[in-house]
């Protein structure tokens, strides 16, 4: 993992918000991979969040497979910053992934509503971003 990656994400762990974010989103190369590894491996729901923020601040369409698997966590805190990252990438296929995170399971009824609303909204608001182009 690229050292600079690493000092960004503990940059982040120690408080700081904006300049690890500036300093992932520029840094070269595929960086995906990476954050996705970390992703997985990662306790802290509001580092994970953060990772996810960062793939889809990087506006890249290699993105989007994470941003499916972030739609998959039980933190609200990560599953908002996907739905984040689905409405700034929003595209076609963007519409598809939504769709299909409509029909993924909760742990209980209210955190499933919840999810429900918020995915819908995000189609909604997709939708008339497709369609305005």
């Amino acid at each position: 993992m690229d050292p600079k990656f690493r000092a960004a994400v503990e940059t982040y762990r120690n408080g700081a918000d904006e300049e690890p974010l500036a300093a992932l989103i520029e840094l070269e190369g595929d960086i995906v991979p990476a954050i996705a590894e970390l992703f997985r491996s990662e306790a802290d729901p509001d580092v994970r969040a953060f990772l996810v923020r960062v793939a889809w601040e990087r506006r890249e369409q290699c993105s989007v497979d994470f941003i499916v698997e972030a739609l998959g966590d039980p933190t609200e805190e990560v599953w908002q910053s996907a739905l984040d990252g689905s409405v700034a990438l929003a595209s076609p296929e963007i519409l598809k992934v939504l769709h299909a995170a409509k029909l993924q399971e909760r742990p209980d009824a209210a955190t499933a509503r919840r999810f429900q609303m918020c995915v819908e909204e995000a189609i909604l608001y997709v939708e008339g971003l497709v369609r305005a182009r």
